[in-house]
């Protein structure tokens, strides 16, 4: 702030105190909201990201925590809640719809934690190659096997190969060194092998801290007994359409 003040820059601070803190000190914007000046303070009142108001009305309430039970009869009776006998059906069905649509890139399967996410990864990657889509491929030094096609993430910030920690993208090509040509938002990429072997992952699953500030057409959340009212909240507000 002192190097804005110097700059005569204005600092806007934008976020949603009902999603999830950061992971280290948080409360940034509570502490914002509380001693800001009233004209220099402003809630967002509409809500754009959901083509279906109705449901726009509702992530407003899972937001609050306002009549929760109303709000899980609602996304039950519009088949937005899917009850599975047991975590290995749950698993087998999130696999299953990730496997479906990985090629398109826009959609998300959001979970709790990091081991579940390598679970369902796998499962997601091996449903996808069972059909005898691969034709190489490489394996990290997390032990997951990467392929054409796969949906990846660089998990570590590196200027000169113009990458970020979570930036995702498909794979275009697997070099003979073990070096990967990717494809995403921010355009192509060539990323070399030891990196590749140290700071890439599959991305066809997310936790929910992953999945925050993302925007898709559909999103699908593991909810379990572990689930945040935070995450719930996260999860459940990340697709356009579904």
């Amino acid at each position: 702030f002192a190097i804005a003040d110097r700059a005569h820059a204005v600092v806007a601070l934008l976020g949603d105190r009902h999603q999830l803190p950061a992971v280290g000190r948080g409360g940034v914007l509570d502490l914002a909201a509380r001693w800001v000046r009233p004209e220099a303070h402003h809630e967002l009142e509409s809500v754009h990201r959901f083509s279906d108001p109705a449901y726009a009305e509702l992530s407003l309430l899972m937001r609050t925590g306002e009549r929760a039970g109303e709000v899980f009869d609602a996304l039950l009776e519009r088949g937005e809640v899917v009850v599975h006998a047991s975590e290995v059906e749950r698993t087998a069905a999130l696999a299953a719809i990730g496997a479906a649509r990985a090629d398109d890139g826009d959609q998300l399967v959001i979970t709790d934690t990091r081991d579940q996410v390598g679970a369902l990864n796998a499962a997601i990657r091996d449903r996808r190659h069972s059909v005898g889509e691969q034709s190489g491929e490489l394996t990290t030094r997390r032990g997951e096997r990467i392929g054409l096609g796969d949906r990846v993430a660089t998990r570590r910030n590196d200027r000169d190969l113009a990458v970020a920690n979570r930036d995702t993208w498909t794979v275009a090509a697997i070099g003979d060194d073990g070096s990967l040509l990717v494809t995403g938002r921010a355009g192509r990429r060539t990323l070399p092998a030891a990196y590749v072997h140290d700071h890439v992952e599959l991305a066809f699953t997310t936790t929910a801290y992953g999945a925050q500030g993302e925007t898709v057409d559909s999103a699908h959340l593991a909810l379990g007994e572990a689930t945040g009212a935070a995450s719930a909240y996260v999860g459940m507000t990340r697709g356009r359409h579904r």
